[in-house]
């Protein structure tokens, strides 16, 4: 297999499990060193275990990227462990569903903004020093199809998703004089294990599998490899002139008519 990401240094939040745990491992496969960073220890060491067990340079850091401290103390370990990060996969977010909008409480608020938007600046501000000192990096924001469509029912995800955006385009604009690049990652529905869990719950798994699936020209849902393949491309030198971007992975969902 290539080596498309050889000797670069990645952090990847949210890395314990679905499409952050194999972004990592596609990562390590690449050639990166990788931070498995997580606020879920069994499991995020579990992750880090394998990928060491198959001669792969990573760690596991506990993390809770909604807490500034803690972010920098898992950035701090990463530089000990594997030297100064050149990249950043900012995966980790947290999802609310199921809630009318006028029943969301202002700590529910908070919370989602707390995750998903406070923690990938606490993420970026953190790895940025040592980019610049590099000379060169690459920031990835797992956006989402609720960027730039409003599902019903996932509020206030769908606007934390739409900050992320924002939050990519300034800081592109912002860290380009330093070369470091700074672009999302928009993926539709991806069947990860928190979506099986989902369709677990509802009365017919296999039929709400197939609904979801049905939404999608391509008349199916999306792997996490499908996920991390373009986060390589983005993490890599093959995307070298892409910056304040938004890259669509979602089976062409966005772009069709829904009635």
């Amino acid at each position: 297999m290539s080596q498309r990401l050889l000797n670069e240094v990645a952090i990847v939040t949210g890395a314990a499990d679905g499409i952050g745990k194999t972004i990592a491992e596609v990562f390590c496969q690449q050639g990166a060193k990788v931070c498995v960073a997580d606020i879920n220890e069994s499991m995020g060491q579990a992750v880090a275990n394998e990928l060491i067990a198959q001669g792969y340079d990573a760690h596991f850091c506990y993390v809770d990227i909604a807490d500034e401290a803690s972010v920098n103390a898992m950035v701090g370990a990463t530089v000990n462990m594997l030297g100064k990060p050149t990249i950043l996969v900012n995966n980790a977010a947290l999802i609310s569903t199921g809630k009318e909008v006028t029943d969301v409480t202002s700590d529910m608020w908070r919370r989602n903004f707390a995750v998903n938007v406070d923690g990938m600046w606490h993420c970026s501000k953190a790895v940025l020093t040592h980019m610049k000192e590099n000379g060169q990096g690459s920031i990835i924001n797992l956006g989402s199809v609720h960027s730039y469509k409003i599902v019903p029912g996932y509020f206030p995800y769908a606007v934390t998703k739409h900050a992320v955006i924002g939050l990519t385009k300034n800081l592109a604009v912002e860290f380009a004089q330093y070369n470091i690049r700074v672009n999302a990652l928009c993926p539709g529905m991806i069947e990860t294990p928190m979506a099986f869990k989902t369709w677990q719950d509802m009365e017919d798994p296999a039929a709400a599998r197939k609904a979801i699936a049905d939404v999608h020209p391509l008349k199916r849902n999306g792997t996490t490899e499908e996920v991390a393949y373009p986060a390589v491309f983005l993490a890599s030198n093959e995307s070298s002139f892409m910056t304040g971007q938004s890259l669509v992975v979602d089976g062409g969902r966005s772009v069709i008519y829904h009635d």
